[in-house]
């Protein structure tokens, strides 16, 4: 799915499809802006990242996956946008063709979408670790990531082959980081009681630069507001798990 996914980002980037697919997008779109906000903050790289880190719970196993799908697209995404260097909608097209939403990016540095990689790299985990039996939890998961995509195209920050190329590239990651897990383990490491602690300062730092971020609407602070609860439960297990052995019994182990 990944490469097929990058195959056809890149096979809609070099047609005029890609232009002709952005411009529909924006005359038919009928969703609210808050949603499409809410969507594109959801593919922000500190809230996945952050929703990962409170997924993972104590799992060191499942936090191995997280930090090294995590260093991969750090390392991936900002390489291939210089590597290909191509220019967002709104810095070669006329804003009064594109129903903006927010304040998106008018520079360059657009292929591949980032957020949508970051997306790709949510859907894929959680999937590894909740739905690999689950045919419709699967599919649900991988709709949403397909939604988040498709807010960067709706709110004008990217091409529709921007998206696609980051949907597959994200889950390349996350067969990457498996393989990578397999042969190098880290788990074992991230089993230690200061591993606990290193999530502690991460979700920390993670949830103040959610709150430093400009919020362009509710949308977004909604987004940014329901991840850093999710991370302050996923704290609170922890601390529990850790002081109270009789806290895994009250189902505050592994999420």
């Amino acid at each position: 799915m990944g490469i097929l996914g990058v195959t056809l980002g890149l096979a809609v980037h070099f047609s005029p499809l890609d232009r002709e697919l952005l411009l529909k997008v924006h005359r038919l779109n009928g969703l609210p802006d808050q949603l499409w906000l809410f969507l594109t903050q959801m593919g922000d790289s500190a809230i996945v990242l952050s929703l990962l880190l409170s997924v993972a719970g104590g799992s060191s196993w499942r936090r191995a996956l997280v930090l090294k799908t995590w260093l991969l697209g750090a390392v991936a995404s900002p390489l291939l946008k210089s590597w290909w260097d191509t220019p967002r909608p709104l810095s070669v097209l006329d804003p009064a063709l594109l129903h903006v939403v927010g304040h998106p990016p008018a520079g360059h540095h657009a292929m591949p979408s980032g957020h949508s990689m970051a997306a790709a790299a949510l859907a894929g985990l959680l999937i590894v670790f909740w739905a690999r039996q689950r045919p419709v939890l699967r599919i649900s998961i991988a709709g949403v990531a397909v939604l988040i995509a498709l807010s960067r195209v709706a709110v004008g920050a990217h091409w529709p082959g921007d998206a696609l190329a980051g949907l597959g590239l994200g889950a390349l990651l996350v067969g990457m980081a498996q393989a990578w897990e397999s042969r190098r383990p880290w788990s074992r490491v991230l089993s230690m009681p200061w591993a606990d602690r290193g999530v502690v300062v991460v979700q920390i730092v993670l949830a103040f630069v959610l709150w430093r971020q400009p919020q362009e609407g509710w949308g977004m602070g909604l987004a940014s507001g329901v991840t850093v609860a999710l991370a302050a439960g996923s704290l609170l297990r922890l601390r529990c798990r850790t002081s109270r052995p009789d806290c895994s019994s009250a189902g505050a182990g592994d999420v």
